[in-house]
């Protein structure tokens, strides 16, 4: 007599096209998959009303000292007001507009253009490029620059996260640019008692849209010279060149950037103010001296880091249930 074989319970192979994971063990997921990483938050940049003013404040930086800082005092204070405007033309992005009164920002195509350097009496081109446009040996100002006798200078990165490293050494070319320029046209020193802010040097940032890469250099130099938040810089600069583009990556990098000159001027806050408490003191640092063997062990006998207090990064998160 033949018997018939079992038959065995058949399982899809695939949960997507017949039955999904879920269903078989009776879950439901809470919320959408996604199978990309987190993004960064988004910084909303609101659109400012038209015919608003805004005036830059005084300048303020903390990295220059001495005869420089007085130099970049003289030549970057000025009637830094610019006016919230409608009229943009879109073959405007084909040129350079000027920023503040020294600082121009525009596309590469603005540094060949040999009429707009002389008129507006630009004396130095600084491009930010990209690393490979630098060992092909393109997208540079050089050539203008030799054929009309001004400076050129390029800060090449290879991706835009390298950018938050640059900022610091892009606003220190500029600023060594204005204050050789000022020292050319004025040997003497600061004039005393002058009201000029006539601008001995100007430069032009430029990359090769003029919207990306020297758009946020552009925006970390008004944020570290006038103590300008990131939204303030780039409403300011759309004010100038509309064009701008600055996505969600490029404001998170700039609020790391905001974050980084915090830190810098408090640590200069309060090196200052311990300085002056010093001096108060005849000279005589008031520190405290340097904690003895005997003195750090009972202090931070019983100090263990892995049952450290870790609930001040968890308040304010809401409780989430992968699945019901």
């Amino acid at each position: 007599m033949k018997t018939s074989e079992p038959t065995l319970p058949s399982y899809p192979r695939s949960g997507y096209d017949m039955v999904t994971a879920s269903e078989l063990v009776g879950a439901t997921p809470s919320g959408a998959y996604s199978w990309r990483p987190p993004s960064p938050p988004h910084i909303h940049v609101p659109q400012a009303p038209e015919d608003q003013k805004f005036v830059l404040p005084a300048y303020d930086d903390t990295s220059a000292q001495g005869a420089d800082r007085a130099i970049l005092k003289s030549v970057t204070e000025g009637d830094h007001v610019s006016v919230a405007t409608r009229d943009w033309k879109y073959d405007w992005r084909r040129k350079a507009q000027p920023i503040l009164s020294f600082l121009h920002l525009g596309p590469s195509s603005a540094a060949r253009d040999i009429t707009y350097i002389q008129t507006q009496g630009i004396t130095m081109l600084l491009v930010i490029r990209d690393s490979r446009s630098a060992n092909a040996r393109l997208l540079s100002g050089e050539k203008i620059a030799r054929q009309l006798g001004i400076e050129a200078a390029a800060i090449d990165v290879a991706d835009y996260q390298e950018l938050i490293a640059a900022f610091p050494r892009a606003i220190q070319t500029i600023n060594n640019h204005l204050i050789s320029e000022y020292r050319k046209h004025n040997p003497s020193g600061l004039r005393q008692g002058t009201k000029s802010r006539t601008p001995w040097g100007k430069v032009l940032v430029f990359c090769e849209s003029g919207n990306e890469r020297s758009a946020e250099v552009v925006a970390a130099y008004l944020m570290s010279m006038y103590r300008l938040d990131l939204i303030a810089a780039i409403q300011y600069i759309q004010t100038r060149r509309f064009c701008v583009a600055f996505d969600d990556s490029m404001k998170n990098l700039l609020l790391n950037y905001q974050q980084l000159l915090e830190a810098r001027r408090s640590v200069a806050g309060a090196t200052l103010t311990q300085t002056v408490l010093n001096g108060t003191n005849n000279g005589i640092s008031q520190s405290k001296a340097k904690r003895g063997r005997e003195e750090v062990e009972i202090n931070d006998e019983g100090m263990d880091l892995d049952d450290a207090d870790d609930e001040a990064r968890f308040m304010g998160r809401t409780t989430f249930v992968p699945f019901t």
